[in-house]
């Protein structure tokens, strides 16, 4: 067992492909951190992490020093559905409706 270090605006899935190699790999993350798959991970927390699954990713990751973060918080999601209209700011589902 390895430890991962939560960069800004990561997910389990982003910790996941980046350190164990793969998405699917969100799922024992949770599991091993006893967290959600829909958690909101902060800066700094440190996961605990099992061997890659796919050594070959996890390299290209950290040679490149990829860092994928693609987490957008509940509060950040309300923040955007409370601004001006227009294209924007519309969420599909939410307040454009297409006919």
């Amino acid at each position: 067992m390895t430890t991962a270090t939560v960069t800004s605006h990561q997910s389990l899935f982003d910790v996941a492909v980046e350190h164990c190699g793969t998405m699917e790999d969100a799922m024992l993350l949770a599991f091993l951190n006893g967290r959600s798959l829909t958690d909101d991970l902060t800066n700094g927390e440190q996961l605990t992490t099992d061997e890659p699954s796919d050594a070959a990713t996890v390299q290209t990751f950290a040679v490149n020093r990829y860092k994928p973060a693609s987490a957008i918080t509940h509060a950040q999601i309300l923040d955007i559905l409370q601004q001006e209209e227009g294209i924007e700011f519309w969420g599909i589902e939410f307040d454009f409706i297409v006919q």
